[in-house]
Protein backbone atom coordinates (compact mmCIF):
# COMPACT_ATOMS: atom_id res chain seq x y z
CA UNK A 1 0.00 0.00 0.00
CA UNK A 2 1.35 3.46 -0.87
CA UNK A 3 -0.56 4.94 2.11
CA UNK A 4 -0.70 3.52 5.64
CA UNK A 5 -1.32 4.66 9.20
CA UNK A 6 0.64 3.30 12.17
CA UNK A 7 -0.49 2.91 15.79
CA UNK A 8 0.63 6.43 16.64
CA UNK A 9 -1.61 7.91 13.96
CA UNK A 10 1.32 8.84 11.73
CA UNK A 11 0.65 8.75 7.99
CA UNK A 12 3.23 6.71 6.06
CA UNK A 13 3.56 7.32 2.33
CA UNK A 14 5.58 5.10 0.00
CA UNK A 15 6.50 5.46 -3.70
CA UNK A 16 4.48 3.74 -6.40
CA UNK A 17 4.72 -0.06 -6.39
CA UNK A 18 4.99 0.01 -10.17
CA UNK A 19 8.52 1.45 -9.81
CA UNK A 20 9.66 -1.75 -8.13
CA UNK A 21 8.01 -3.96 -10.74
CA UNK A 22 9.50 -1.93 -13.59
CA UNK A 23 12.97 -2.05 -12.04
CA UNK A 24 12.85 -5.82 -11.63
CA UNK A 25 11.59 -6.27 -15.20
CA UNK A 26 14.35 -4.08 -16.67
CA UNK A 27 16.94 -5.95 -14.60
CA UNK A 28 15.70 -9.29 -15.95
CA UNK A 29 15.41 -8.17 -19.57
CA UNK A 30 18.54 -6.04 -20.09
CA UNK A 31 21.73 -6.77 -18.09
CA UNK A 32 21.23 -10.44 -17.18
CA UNK A 33 20.88 -11.80 -20.76
CA UNK A 34 23.78 -9.67 -22.04
CA UNK A 35 26.23 -10.72 -19.34
CA UNK A 36 25.01 -14.33 -19.42
CA UNK A 37 25.74 -14.41 -23.16
CA UNK A 38 29.24 -13.00 -22.61
CA UNK A 39 29.89 -15.61 -19.91
CA UNK A 40 28.82 -18.40 -22.27
CA UNK A 41 31.03 -17.07 -25.06
CA UNK A 42 33.98 -16.77 -22.68
CA UNK A 43 33.79 -20.37 -21.41
CA UNK A 44 36.05 -21.88 -24.11
CA UNK A 45 38.87 -19.40 -23.44
CA UNK A 46 38.44 -19.38 -19.67
CA UNK A 47 37.83 -15.62 -19.63
CA UNK A 48 34.26 -16.01 -18.36
CA UNK A 49 35.36 -14.90 -14.88
CA UNK A 50 35.47 -11.26 -16.02
CA UNK A 51 31.84 -11.43 -17.09
CA UNK A 52 30.90 -13.25 -13.90
CA UNK A 53 32.46 -10.48 -11.80
CA UNK A 54 30.59 -7.89 -13.88
CA UNK A 55 27.34 -9.78 -13.34
CA UNK A 56 27.99 -9.87 -9.60
CA UNK A 57 28.57 -6.09 -9.55
CA UNK A 58 25.34 -5.52 -11.51
CA UNK A 59 23.41 -7.65 -9.01
CA UNK A 60 24.92 -5.76 -6.07
CA UNK A 61 24.02 -2.40 -7.63
CA UNK A 62 20.49 -3.62 -8.31
CA UNK A 63 19.93 -4.63 -4.69
CA UNK A 64 21.43 -1.35 -3.46
CA UNK A 65 18.93 0.50 -5.65
CA UNK A 66 16.15 -1.77 -4.40
CA UNK A 67 17.09 -1.02 -0.80
CA UNK A 68 17.17 2.74 -1.44
CA UNK A 69 13.73 2.59 -3.08
CA UNK A 70 12.26 0.53 -0.24
CA UNK A 71 13.58 3.01 2.34
CA UNK A 72 12.18 6.07 0.55
CA UNK A 73 9.18 7.51 2.39
CA UNK A 74 7.30 10.50 3.71
CA UNK A 75 5.90 10.25 7.25
CA UNK A 76 3.49 12.86 8.57
CA UNK A 77 2.99 13.23 12.32
CA UNK A 78 0.88 15.65 14.34
CA UNK A 79 3.41 18.50 14.33
CA UNK A 80 6.08 17.56 11.78
CA UNK A 81 6.80 15.44 8.73
CA UNK A 82 9.86 13.42 7.77
CA UNK A 83 11.08 12.90 4.22
CA UNK A 84 13.66 10.31 3.25
CA UNK A 85 14.59 10.68 -0.39
CA UNK A 86 16.26 8.11 -2.63
CA UNK A 87 19.75 9.52 -2.05
CA UNK A 88 19.06 11.54 1.08
CA UNK A 89 19.04 11.07 4.81
CA UNK A 90 15.76 11.71 6.67
CA UNK A 91 14.85 15.40 6.87
CA UNK A 92 12.42 16.52 9.58
CA UNK A 93 10.34 19.67 9.00
CA UNK A 94 7.82 21.24 11.41
CA UNK A 95 4.35 21.49 9.89
CA UNK A 96 4.23 25.06 11.14
CA UNK A 97 6.77 25.96 8.42
CA UNK A 98 4.32 25.00 5.66
CA UNK A 99 2.84 28.24 4.32
CA UNK A 100 1.20 26.98 1.12
CA UNK A 101 0.38 23.74 -0.69
CA UNK A 102 -0.26 23.29 -4.40
CA UNK A 103 -1.51 20.17 -6.18
CA UNK A 104 -1.08 20.77 -9.91
CA UNK A 105 -1.56 18.56 -12.94
CA UNK A 106 1.44 18.92 -15.25
CA UNK A 107 2.01 17.76 -18.80
CA UNK A 108 4.85 15.35 -19.42
CA UNK A 109 7.61 16.90 -21.52
CA UNK A 110 7.32 14.06 -24.04
CA UNK A 111 3.54 13.42 -24.23
CA UNK A 112 0.08 14.90 -23.70
CA UNK A 113 -0.49 12.86 -20.55
CA UNK A 114 -0.55 14.67 -17.22
CA UNK A 115 0.93 13.78 -13.86
CA UNK A 116 0.13 15.35 -10.47
CA UNK A 117 2.69 17.24 -8.43
CA UNK A 118 2.33 18.32 -4.82
CA UNK A 119 4.44 21.24 -3.59
CA UNK A 120 4.83 22.44 -0.02
CA UNK A 121 6.46 25.85 0.39
CA UNK A 122 7.41 28.05 3.30
CA UNK A 123 6.62 31.75 3.80
CA UNK A 124 9.61 32.70 1.61
CA UNK A 125 8.28 30.62 -1.29
CA UNK A 126 11.00 27.99 -0.92
CA UNK A 127 10.28 24.34 -1.61
CA UNK A 128 10.27 22.20 1.52
CA UNK A 129 8.63 19.13 -0.02
CA UNK A 130 7.75 18.11 -3.55
CA UNK A 131 6.03 14.88 -4.53
CA UNK A 132 6.09 14.10 -8.26
CA UNK A 133 3.55 11.88 -9.95
CA UNK A 134 6.20 9.73 -11.57
CA UNK A 135 7.11 8.45 -8.10
CA UNK A 136 4.00 9.06 -5.97
CA UNK A 137 0.30 8.40 -6.55
CA UNK A 138 -2.23 11.22 -6.40
CA UNK A 139 -3.87 9.34 -3.53
CA UNK A 140 -0.63 9.67 -1.54
CA UNK A 141 -0.43 13.38 -2.33
CA UNK A 142 -4.00 14.05 -1.22
CA UNK A 143 -3.42 12.02 1.93
CA UNK A 144 -0.34 14.12 2.66
CA UNK A 145 -2.25 17.35 2.07
CA UNK A 146 -5.10 16.23 4.33
CA UNK A 147 -2.71 15.20 7.11
CA UNK A 148 -0.81 18.51 7.00
CA UNK A 149 -3.98 20.58 6.90
CA UNK A 150 -2.76 23.71 5.12
CA UNK A 151 -5.29 25.02 2.53
CA UNK A 152 -4.67 23.27 -0.78
CA UNK A 153 -4.49 25.22 -4.04
CA UNK A 154 -5.38 23.32 -7.22
CA UNK A 155 -4.94 25.06 -10.60
CA UNK A 156 -8.00 24.56 -12.81
CA UNK A 157 -5.99 23.65 -15.93
CA UNK A 158 -2.97 21.39 -16.46
CA UNK A 159 0.34 23.21 -16.72
CA UNK A 160 3.27 22.72 -19.07
CA UNK A 161 6.65 22.20 -17.38
CA UNK A 162 7.62 25.77 -18.32
CA UNK A 163 4.42 27.22 -16.84
CA UNK A 164 4.81 25.11 -13.72
CA UNK A 165 8.35 26.28 -12.98
CA UNK A 166 7.48 29.90 -13.81
CA UNK A 167 4.46 29.94 -11.49
CA UNK A 168 6.24 28.11 -8.70
CA UNK A 169 9.80 29.30 -9.04
CA UNK A 170 12.32 27.70 -6.74
CA UNK A 171 10.59 24.31 -6.81
CA UNK A 172 12.72 22.76 -9.57
CA UNK A 173 15.57 20.43 -8.75
CA UNK A 174 18.98 21.37 -10.14
CA UNK A 175 18.70 18.91 -13.04
CA UNK A 176 15.18 19.88 -14.14
CA UNK A 177 14.06 22.26 -16.88
CA UNK A 178 17.45 21.92 -18.60
CA UNK A 179 17.00 20.20 -21.95
CA UNK A 180 20.69 20.39 -22.86
CA UNK A 181 21.70 18.69 -19.62
CA UNK A 182 19.11 15.94 -20.12
CA UNK A 183 20.38 15.21 -23.64
CA UNK A 184 23.99 15.16 -22.43
CA UNK A 185 23.15 12.71 -19.63
CA UNK A 186 21.30 10.37 -22.02
CA UNK A 187 24.22 10.41 -24.47
CA UNK A 188 26.70 9.82 -21.65
CA UNK A 189 24.73 6.85 -20.30
CA UNK A 190 24.57 5.36 -23.80
CA UNK A 191 28.32 5.77 -24.31
CA UNK A 192 29.07 4.22 -20.92
CA UNK A 193 26.87 1.19 -21.70
CA UNK A 194 28.51 0.71 -25.10
CA UNK A 195 31.95 1.13 -23.54
CA UNK A 196 31.24 -1.51 -20.90
CA UNK A 197 30.07 -4.05 -23.49
CA UNK A 198 33.03 -3.36 -25.80
CA UNK A 199 35.44 -3.54 -22.87
CA UNK A 200 34.08 -6.93 -21.85
CA UNK A 201 34.39 -8.17 -25.42
CA UNK A 202 38.04 -7.08 -25.52
CA UNK A 203 38.79 -8.77 -22.19
CA UNK A 204 37.07 -11.94 -23.37
CA UNK A 205 38.89 -11.87 -26.69
CA UNK A 206 35.65 -11.79 -28.67
CA UNK A 207 35.65 -10.41 -32.23
CA UNK A 208 33.62 -7.26 -32.94
CA UNK A 209 32.57 -8.58 -36.34
CA UNK A 210 31.69 -12.19 -37.03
Amino acid sequence: MPVANDRNGDVWLRPRRSLLRSGILIFIIVPIPIVATLITLGLPSGSWRVSAITEALVIVLFFVGLYLLRTTYVVISADHFTERGFFRRPVVTPISEVSSMVLAQTFSSSSSETLPQLILRNARGERILRMRGIFWTEESMRQAAAAIGTPLEEPAEPLTPKQFFELYSGTAYWFENRRGLAIAVIVLIGLVCVGIVLGLMVLLGLPFVA
